[in-house]
């Protein structure tokens, strides 16, 4: 049996730059309002331009405080993902509540793991999408270990 750590230890700490450049893209346009141009033809005007970078930093503000919503949520009710032999228990976070869900290895039809944002989906062949994000882990070697212990 394999246990890993499934918790953020320092979620604002992880999300400080999502949190700063959201709330740089609600305040700046409003406190310096600008228009877009290409030369001198003007492209959008000062009030579509702060429009558009307003919802952009809300958009941004609210996907980095579910991160720490999240993280939280799971350092609270001490979140470990257990490997069983074939069996998988994980913890997931359904409507603010955090519950234990478990798997086996034999029903994973597809991973993936994309580098870009950090997150290991898996599919199940009952068509369930599972993912795992590389913040809640220790480090990318824990995510990589249990990667190679989901491909057995």
């Amino acid at each position: 049996m394999k246990t890993f750590n499934y918790a953020s230890t320092s979620s604002i700490k992880d999300n400080l730059t999502f949190l700063l450049v959201g709330a740089a893209l609600i305040i700046f346009p409003i406190v310096h309002p600008f228009g877009i141009r290409i030369g001198v033809k003007p492209i959008l005007g000062p009030i579509p331009t702060t429009i558009i970078l307003i919802i952009a930093g809300l958009y941004m503000l609210y996907t980095a405080f579910r991160k720490i919503r999240h993280g939280r949520a799971l350092a609270a009710k001490g979140g470990q993902i257990t490997v069983d032999e074939d069996r998988i228990t994980y913890p997931s976070i359904q409507k603010g509540t955090v519950e234990e869900d478990t798997f086996t290895i034999s029903d994973i039809a597809s991973m993936h793991y994309n580098e870009d944002d950090g997150i290991l989906t898996v599919v199940l062949n009952g068509g369930k999408t599972i993912k795992f994000d590389v913040e809640f882990f220790d480090d990318l070697s824990q995510l990589k270990e249990f990667m190679s212990l989901l491909q057995k």
